[in-house]
């Protein structure tokens, strides 16, 4: 751990902050070296005179609780500012205003299919692990997630973050709405629609990254 410390450090180092010292030199002797590269730069951030002060003791924990997806999923979005994400419904639906009508959704009849659909993926294509990846940032405070409250037709969609979404997801999409509607025959009429959003760095998580993904 002194090794890497001493690599991350760019001033004079001063003592240590004890509550952020103590619990990472513990916590270093079960870790992996990814999780041991996040407390070396958290323990250099806490000597360094100009970097203590966005030092939180709850990062100690936090770089505990994060695995290498999580991590690769922060620097994509650090490096992006926002990323694009898009829940699925499938909606039943009215025709409504006479000869010109149009179809509309049924109030309370959409029903979400796939949620948090982002450009992001593993190697694998395991995109499960994204999801679960996102619900442990969003529990651990580090990202948000603002959706818009609208549901848009698919040939509504004119954002190409949200076409390439789609595209990427179309053949799970049509999978995932084929198998619901035989299970729910009365969702066999109902359209695909796609509420939108961004996934965002908390305030937390902007100094959690700079401190300890710098």
């Amino acid at each position: 751990m002194s090794a890497l410390v001493a690599e991350r450090m760019t001033e004079e180092p001063s003592m240590p902050t004890p509550s952020i010292a103590g619990p990472v030199l513990i916590q270093c002797i079960w870790a992996d070296e990814a999780t041991c590269s996040g407390y070396a730069n958290l323990l250099a951030a806490s000597m360094n005179p100009k970097k203590r002060g966005l030092v939180h003791p709850a990062f100690v924990a936090i770089v505990g609780q994060l695995d290498s997806l999580d991590l690769a999923f922060l620097r994509t979005l650090r490096d992006r500012v926002t990323m694009g994400v898009a829940n699925c419904y499938l909606c039943k639906t009215k025709k409504e205003g006479g000869f010109a009508s149009r179809q509309v959704e049924i109030k309370s009849s959409a029903v979400k299919v796939i949620s948090r659909m982002t450009d992001f993926l593993p190697e694998d294509g395991d995109y499960a692990r994204v999801q679960a990846t996102i619900d442990n940032l969003i529990r651990l405070q580090l990202i948000e997630v603002h959706m818009r409250s609208e549901r848009e037709e698919l040939t509504q969609i004119q954002s190409d973050v949200y076409e390439n979404i789609y595209m990427l997801f179309e053949q799970v999409i049509n999978k995932t709405v084929e198998e619901f509607r035989e299970r729910f025959p009365k969702y066999h009429g109902g359209q695909i629609r796609l509420s939108t959003g961004n996934i965002m760095l908390t305030a937390l998580g902007s100094r959690f990254i700079r401190i300890c993904l710098p």
